[in-house]
């Protein structure tokens, strides 16, 4: 659940115990997206896959990098509502992050996004293959670049969409 910086001038990693985790989690997806960073999915340290999700504002991130002594006050993840399904592959578009792919268990075609208004994460779509684990791109605010992943008998793909 520890969160580090690196400072690419100096080449040196920097702990920041304000911004803890909300618990201990690996293989997740993490973005920014609206003013917040969001992480989640993935699995816990008893390696049991997760469908949590949390949010910060992204300014409180800058400021705890800011004030890299630690000296800062420890923050408080907001949850979000949890992910329809398991996944790791999560990527911002112009307004809103973007869910993808599926758990080891479960390959998925489906597509999520999540309303902050609203509190809920909504299908808006597939793509053509069922798969886990994709590399995902935002090319524009309409569009996004889909490509590898697992499917069928868990061997990779060289698929783009």
């Amino acid at each position: 659940s520890t969160v580090e910086v690196l400072n690419t001038e100096s080449k040196q990693w920097y702990s920041l115990k304000s911004l803890q985790l909300p618990e201990p989690i690996c293989s997740c997806g993490m973005t920014i997206s609206s003013g917040y960073v969001y992480i989640g999915g993935g699995a816990n340290t008893a390696k049991k896959a997760n469908k949590r999700y949390w949010r910060l504002p992204w300014s409180t991130v800058q400021q705890s990098v800011q004030n890299i002594d630690n000296t800062s006050s420890p923050v408080t993840w907001e949850k979000i509502a949890d992910s329809p399904f398991i996944s790791s592959s999560l990527l911002p578009n112009s307004k809103l992050p973007v869910l993808f792919g599926g758990s080891d268990a479960k390959r998925r075609s489906d597509i999520f996004v999540y309303d902050p208004t609203q509190k809920r994460w909504t299908a808006v779509g597939n793509i053509s293959t069922e798969c886990t684990r994709p590399c995902v791109v935002s090319i524009n605010s309409n569009s996004v670049f889909v490509c590898g992943g697992y499917i069928y008998n868990k061997s990779c793909t060289n698929k783009t969409e």
